[in-house]
């Protein structure tokens, strides 16, 4: 499961960032203590060089240290939007080589390819021959999702992974009928019950 980010982490760059500067102006202190020492023996150009040379590697140290921060918070962002989409997707082995596709909420287009590619990969991973695909949870879908989820069983029997749709609400057959897309040779039942209780390969393994 993605790590929860506490106060403390989302504060650790700005504490950090406030620590560079608190040990900036001490060295910038030390010179000024350093010039007081030797009174009158130092230009005032030499100790304005010094102090912003001082000012610039601070910056420049400040300014790698955000950018580094910022690179790794948004590969995490990325990890954890993956994780997110994986586990709204979850492949759940049933028996052997049959599972189930269980789809809850909306599904857009970015979710839509990420369900495709996470589905394929789960079924490749954990030997599936038949795959549940459960669209009950699903509320609305636009024409480009009906056509990825179609695109989602010629893909899995390109794999040889057969399989069944079942919950399929009436706007979403409406939206296939529109595209074109054909029913024809998908198993569809009305609803998950119906189509686990008329499967033999659940009681039978």
């Amino acid at each position: 499961m993605p790590k929860t980010v506490n106060t403390e982490e989302r504060r650790f760059p700005l504490l950090f960032i406030k620590e560079f500067m608190r040990v900036r102006k001490q060295y910038c202190d030390y010179i000024d203590e350093f010039v007081n020492n030797v009174k009158d023996k130092i230009e005032p150009k030499l100790v304005n060089e010094w102090e912003e040379h001082v000012i610039r590697i601070f910056d420049i140290t400040i300014l790698k240290f955000v950018t580094a921060s910022e690179e790794v918070a948004n590969i995490q962002l990325r990890a954890h939007q993956e994780m997110i989409h994986e586990l709204s997707s979850p492949v759940i082995k049933i028996k052997k080589d049959v599972a189930l596709l269980p789809l809850v909420g909306d599904i857009d287009t970015a979710r839509a390819k990420m369900i495709l590619e996470n589905t394929l990969q789960q079924c490749a991973e954990k030997n599936i021959a038949y795959l549940y695909i459960d669209l009950s949870g699903v509320v609305m879908v636009d024409t480009m999702v009906a056509h990825q989820i179609f695109q989602l069983i010629d893909a899995l029997n390109l794999l040889g992974v057969k399989s069944t749709l079942s919950g399929i609400r009436p706007e979403i057959a409406q939206t296939a009928i529109q595209l074109g897309l054909s029913f024809a040779n998908i198993r569809i039942k009305s609803n998950l019950s119906q189509a686990l209780d008329s499967d033999t390969r659940i009681s039978l393994q």
